[in-house]
C-alpha cells in the first residue's frame, strides 16, 4: 500500500501545468470536453485546435463557439485535463448588449442592404452559405480595430479562395458617410474577391441583432467589434467578441460549418 501511495506521489509530482488561451470551436457536454483553436502553449505545444476533457463538466455550461477562453492543462505521463476554465477576455469597447441581440442558434433575421457594386444583397440571397458577419467603417483611426478585422478577413478569403459556399459581410456602422462607391474603393484596397461584401443601408436592425453597438463620438464613430458565424442553414453557430483574436481560429470555425449539411 505504501508503494502504490509513493508510485501516485511520483505521477502526481511528474505532471506539468500550462496556461493555455484559446478561442472555443466546439463544445461537447457528455464527452465532457471543448475544441479550442489555442494560441502557442510555452513549452509544449504550437498554435493548433484540438479537443481538452475538462475536469469540472460545470465549466462547459457557459462556453460557446467563438468564445475567448482560459484554463489551465495539466499534463501527466498517461493523461491530460483542463482546469479552472473560465471565459476571458473583452470586447474592445465593454458595453453591454442590445436587448435584441440573438443566441447562439436563434436563426438571423432578414435584411435588405446594398453592396460596394450597388447590388441589393439579402439573407434569402444566401440561403445554404455559411457567412461571416463583421462591422467596420472606412474613415476608422484605430489600427487595431477595423484595418485588422478588414486584413483578418482578407486572409480568410485567400484561406478559402476556391470555397463558393463561404461569403463574407463587411457591414459598415457609418452608412451616411460609407456609400457604394466609397465602400468599392476600401473593397479594392483589402483586393476583396467576389465572395466579399461590404454592405450599408439602414444596418442597424442587423447590428442590434448581432450584438453591435455603435454611435457619434465628436464626429468620430464608436464601436464595439463582434464577428458573427452564420451556418449553412441560417442559424447563429458562433460569435467572437473584439478584434483580437488570431486569423487561423476564425477559420477553424469557419472550416467546420463548411463541414456541415444544412
Amino acid at each position: 500500500m505504501r508503494l502504490s501511495v509513493l508510485i501516485l506521489l511520483a505521477v502526481t509530482l511528474a505532471a506539468k501545468s500550462y496556461p493555455v488561451d484559446g478561442i472555443v470551436v466546439a463544445v461537447d457536454s457528455t464527452a465532457r470536453t471543448m475544441l479550442v483553436a489555442h494560441r502557442p502553449i510555452d513549452g509544449y505545444m504550437p498554435a493548433m485546435m484540438m479537443p481538452f476533457r475538462v475536469a469540472d463538466a460545470g465549466e462547459l455550461h457557459d462556453l460557446y463557439p467563438g468564445v475567448r477562453v482560459e484554463f489551465q492543462l495539466e499534463v501527466a505521463r498517461d493523461h491530460s485535463i483542463a482546469r479552472h476554465v473560465h471565459r476571458s477576455g473583452a470586447p474592445d469597447a465593454a458595453i453591454p448588449p442590445p436587448k435584441e441581440t440573438l443566441r447562439i442558434g436563434d436563426p438571423l433575421p432578414a435584411f435588405h442592404l446594398t453592396d460596394q457594386h450597388g447590388h441589393a444583397i439579402e439573407l434569402a440571397d444566401l440561403r445554404g452559405k455559411v457567412i461571416a458577419i463583421d462591422f467596420i467603417y472606412t474613415r476608422c483611426p484605430l489600427p487595431d480595430v477595423c484595418p485588422r478585422l478588414a486584413a483578418s478577413f482578407a486572409a480568410v478569403e485567400r484561406r478559402f479562395d476556391h470555397e463558393t459556399d463561404l461569403v463574407l459581410l463587411s457591414v459598415t456602422v457609418d452608412p451616411d458617410y460609407d456609400t457604394p462607391a466609397v465602400l468599392s474603393d476600401y473593397a479594392r484596397r483589402w483586393a476583396a474577391g467576389p465572395n466579399w461584401h461590404f454592405l450599408t443601408g439602414d444596418v442597424a436592425r442587423l447590428a442590434a441583432s448581432l450584438g453591435e453597438v455603435y454611435w457619434s463620438d465628436e464626429g468620430s464613430i464608436g464601436h464595439n467589434s463582434v464577428t458573427t458565424i452564420v451556418g449553412r442553414g441560417g442559424r447563429i453557430a458562433a460569435r467572437v467578441d473584439g478584434s483580437q483574436w488570431r486569423v487561423d481560429q476564425l477559420e477553424n470555425l469557419i472550416a467546420r460549418e463548411l463541414k456541415e449539411t444544412p
